[in-house]
C-alpha cells in the first residue's frame, strides 16, 4: 500500500478544507487534502455558487418585467431553464477548474478519495478504483462538512421530495414547490423559483419565516414576498404527505391541506462525521455529532483541527474558510485563534439582505446602553434611480462609546453594502468616523453614511 508523508493533512476540499490547505502551502507548509468528490464542497458544487447563478437569472426576469418604468418596452415571455442550469453548471466547471490551477501552483497534492482516520496522524484514502493509500502528516484539518437530512414526515427520494442538491438538479421547472422551513436556503429558493413562475408556498413551524435575521428584516421580505404571490404559513406543522397522481398532498396540522409538484427540504443540516474514524483519534464529538473544539480549533487530539460546518459554528462559507486560514496559521506556529465577533452574512433574496453583529434586541440583553440610526432606502437617490426603494439600513451602536455593534439591512445591493459596516467594525471605528466620512453621490452606500448620521438625529434625507 503507498504511503505519503505531508506536514499537513486536510480531510475535506471544501472551503474550509481548500481554503485552509492553500495558506498552509503558502506558509511553506507540504499539503495534501483528500476529497472524495469535487474540489469546493457544497458551497460551489451544490450551494452558494449555483445558488447564486440561479439567483442572478432570477434578479434578470424581475428587471425585464419592470423594465416598462424606464420607458424601455420589453416583455418577458419565457425561460429556457435548462439553458439557465447549463450555465450554471458552466459556472461551477469554471470554478472548479481554478481551485485545480491554485492547487497545482501551490504544489499542494490531492488525492481523490473516501479518507477515514486510523490514528492521530494517519489517514487511510479509498479511491475510486479500490486502491487504498495511507497519507501520514504532523497535522491533520478535519473539514468534511454538514449535509442536509431528512425531516419527518418528509422523507427524501432525490426526485420529488428534494434537498439542495435535488432542486438544483432539475430538469424542468415544477408548476408548483412546497419549501419546508422558511429559513436561509428556504428562503433563496423560493424566491427564486416564484421568478421563474412556480406557484411557491412555504410552510415554517416558527413564528417568522428568516428567524435568524432582525424582526424588522423578516417582516420586510415577508411583505414582499407575499405581494410576489409567494405563500407563507408560519406556526405551521405538517402531519403527513402522501404521493397521488405525481403529486405530492401534504397535511398541515388543523386540517389544511398543500398539493405540489415538487418539495423543498430546507429545514437543518447534519454534520458529516460518522465513518471517518474519529474515534480511532480519541477525537470528541457533541450529542448531534458536531465536533468539539477550542478557540484555535483544535479537538481532543492536540496536532488535529477541525474547521468549518462539521463543528457546529456558523455554517457559513466565509465563516469556514477564515477557521481553515487560521488553523493554518496555528500550525505554521503563528499565535492566532478566531474571532466571531465581526460575522458579516447576506441572504440572496430579492431584495437583499445584509447582517453583521448585533441588532437592537441581541444588544440591549447583552446589556449595552443603545442607541441606532435607520435610514429608508425610499429615500435614497440612487435607489429611486434603479427603481428599487424597498428596505432600509439600521446600525446598531453603544450610546456611551460610539461602538458600532452590528447592522441589518434589507434593499437592494445589501450583500455589498453590509461590508462598509463591517470593516469599520474591525477596525473598532465609532459611529461618529463612519456618518463624517465623505460618500459619492448618488450611491447606494450614502445610506450607510445617512444610517451612521441618524444615530445623532442628523440625516439629511431622513426625518423620523
Amino acid at each position: 500500500m503507498e504511503v505519503k508523508q505531508a506536514d499537513l493533512a486536510v480531510l475535506g476540499g471544501g472551503p474550509g478544507g481548500y481554503v485552509g490547505a492553500i495558506r498552509a502551502a503558502k506558509l511553506g507548509i507540504k499539503t495534501i487534502v483528500i476529497e472524495k468528490e469535487y474540489l469546493g464542497g457544497t458551497c460551489l458544487n451544490w450551494g452558494c455558487i449555483p445558488t447564486k447563478a440561479l439567483f442572478h437569472v432570477a434578479e434578470k426576469i424581475e428587471e425585464i418585467k419592470k423594465s416598462e418604468i424606464f420607458g424601455i418596452n420589453a416583455k418577458f415571455e419565457s425561460l429556457d431553464f435548462l439553458k439557465a442550469m447549463q450555465r450554471k453548471d458552466a459556472v461551477v466547471s469554471a470554478q472548479r477548474q481554478g481551485l485545480a490551477f491554485h492547487f497545482k501552483k501551490n504544489g499542494i497534492e490531492l488525492v481523490r478519495g473516501k479518507g477515514k482516520l486510523t490514528g492521530i496522524d494517519t489517514i487511510e484514502a479509498e479511491l475510486e478504483n479500490g486502491e487504498k493509500i495511507i497519507v501520514k502528516a504532523n497535522n491533520i484539518m478535519i473539514a468534511t462538512g454538514a449535509y442536509a437530512g431528512s425531516v419527518p414526515p418528509f422523507i427524501l427520494d432525490g426526485e420529488g421530495i428534494i434537498d439542495n442538491i435535488g432542486i438544483l438538479s432539475l430538469k424542468e421547472i415544477p408548476q408548483s414547490l412546497m419549501v419546508v422551513g422558511g429559513g436561509v436556503v428556504g428562503s433563496e429558493f423560493a424566491n427564486i423559483f416564484n421568478a421563474f413562475g412556480s406557484k411557491v408556498t412555504i410552510i415554517e413551524i416558527l413564528p417568522r419565516i428568516l428567524s435568524t435575521e432582525s424582526a424588522e428584516v423578516a417582516s420586510t421580505i415577508t411583505k414582499v414576498f407575499e405581494k410576489k404571490g409567494i405563500k407563507i404559513l408560519t406556526n405551521t406543522v405538517a402531519e403527513e404527505v402522501k404521493k397521488k397522481d405525481g403529486r405530492f398532498i401534504c397535511s398541515l396540522k388543523g386540517g389544511q391541506e398543500i398539493e405540489a409538484d415538487k418539495i423543498l427540504v430546507s429545514v437543518g443540516r447534519k454534520p458529516i462525521s460518522e465513518d471517518i474514524g474519529l474515534e480511532n483519534a480519541g477525537i470528541e464529538t457533541d450529542e448531534k455529532g458536531f465536533i468539539k473544539v477550542d478557540s484555535k480549533l483544535r479537538t481532543s487530539a492536540p496536532n488535529i483541527y477541525a474547521v468549518g460546518d462539521v463543528t457546529g459554528g456558523l455554517q457559513l462559507a466565509h465563516v469556514a474558510s477564515e477557521e481553515g486560514k487560521i488553523a493554518a496559521e496555528i500550525i505554521a506556529g503563528k499565535d492566532k485563534a478566531i474571532d466571531y465577533k465581526v460575522i458579516p452574512w447576506a441572504v440572496f433574496t430579492s431584495p437583499e439582505i445584509g447582517t453583521v453583529g448585533l441588532n437592537e434586541e441581541q444588544a440591549k440583553a447583552a446589556g449595552y446602553n443603545v442607541c441606532y440610526g435607520t435610514f429608508p432606502f425610499s429615500n435614497s437617490g440612487k435607489a429611486f434611480i434603479t427603481g428599487e426603494t424597498e428596505g432600509f439600513i439600521k446600525i446598531v451602536t453603544d450610546k456611551d462609546t460610539g461602538e458600532i455593534l452590528g447592522a441589518q439591512m434589507v434593499g437592494p445591493r445589501c450583500s455589498d453594502l453590509v461590508h462598509e459596516v463591517a470593516v469599520a467594525m474591525k477596525g473598532e471605528i465609532v459611529v461618529d468616523t463612519l456618518a463624517e466620512t465623505v460618500h459619492s453621490h448618488p450611491t447606494l452606500s450614502e445610506a450607510v453614511m445617512e444610517a451612521a448620521e441618524d444615530c445623532f438625529g442628523l440625516a439629511t434625507h431622513f426625518s423620523k
